[in-house]
């Protein structure tokens, strides 16, 4: 099938099978969505236009925030001042990111070492994650996750969801400097210029390369913040839907196209991906799925870097 706008043919079947695979990771690994779908865009369906490759992953990475966003604020999952700190970062940031992109990576000759650089080290995040240490570290993770929504899903089930205040997260201060709030009996702080400008940074990255910026904006948050896991996640989502959408806006108004009857089928597969990562997730381990992505994207990655230099692998 002819899609003239983005100047490509493609088997409509291709374009929802490789976003469906797209989807599954972004919802299984949490991680490397907007990577895939440019990889996608460039070396399987042969779009030629940067510029038109930057928005249109971001499109994709858009879909998994639109649908869960609602669902953590819904469980008090989300710390909506700190979302709201790291959009506000994140509007300056995506704003800066795609217009310095959109004047300096206008071709895929300048693009692509940026864009496999960025893909190298989502790599490496990945083989970090398999090493015995960390995968102690995420067992613990999941066991603490899973047993907050074994307790949401008994006061659904008793009709005493007025309750979840009571583990969800409360603030009992909020300003641009103090932010003290409590999640699952535990009390947490935070100053919110630092999430206001952590947003901001990982916006220009994320927007300069049309990507999300999850990949940076998790371990900023459980790391450097110290949040706990289970409210990462949604607080992470909001904040990427506000970057993604303010950098899409700006890709737009500074001349690029969307080609939607491609992002159609795409955002089909993206979704039915979406809901099959977490029912395929119980069948399949995640570690052989992320050792598969770690060695695709170390690959793709080194394949787009050394194009730079005149070398193909």
């Amino acid at each position: 099938m002819e899609f003239s706008v983005a100047g490509v043919s493609v088997n409509p079947i291709l374009l929802i099978l490789w976003s469906l695979f797209v989807g599954y990771v972004f919802s299984t690994v949490g991680a490397a969505g907007g990577i895939l779908a440019g990889v996608g865009h460039i070396s399987i369906f042969g779009m030629k236009n940067a510029n038109m490759v930057k928005p249109m992953n971001q499109v994709l990475t858009l879909i998994s925030p639109m649908i869960s966003s609602p669902l953590y604020f819904r469980e008090r999952r989300l710390v909506v001042p700190a979302a709201i700190a790291l959009g506000l970062g994140g509007i300056v940031g995506a704003l800066v990111g795609s217009y310095l992109s959109h004047t300096y990576l206008p071709d895929m000759n300048s693009y692509k070492p940026f864009f496999g650089a960025i893909t190298l080290f989502i790599a490496l995040k990945i083989w970090s994650e398999l090493r015995p240490s960390a995968q102690e570290k995420q067992k613990a993770v999941k066991k603490a996750n899973k047993a907050f929504e074994e307790k949401v899903k008994e006061l659904k089930a008793a009709g005493r969801m007025n309750e979840l205040k009571d583990i969800g997260v409360k603030f009992s201060e909020m300003g641009i400097t103090n932010n003290t709030f409590s999640f699952a009996g535990e009390t947490f702080r935070y100053n919110a210029l630092s999430p206001f400008l952590a947003g901001g940074i990982v916006a220009i990255i994320s927007a300069a390369l049309g990507v999300g910026g999850g990949f940076l904006l998790v371990p900023y948050l459980s790391s450097i913040l110290g949040f706990p896991m289970f409210i990462v996640a949604g607080t992470s989502t909001l904040s990427i839907l506000v970057s993604s959408a303010t950098s899409i806006g700006n890709y737009i108004r500074m001349g690029s196209s969307l080609d939607f009857a491609m992002l159609g089928f795409e955002v089909v597969g993206v979704i039915i991906g979406s809901y099959l990562g977490p029912v395929l997730s119980k069948y399949i381990k995640g570690q052989y799925l992320k050792i598969f992505l770690a060695v695709i994207l170390t690959y793709i990655g080194l394949r787009y870097v050394l194009s730079a230099f005149g070398i193909s692998i």
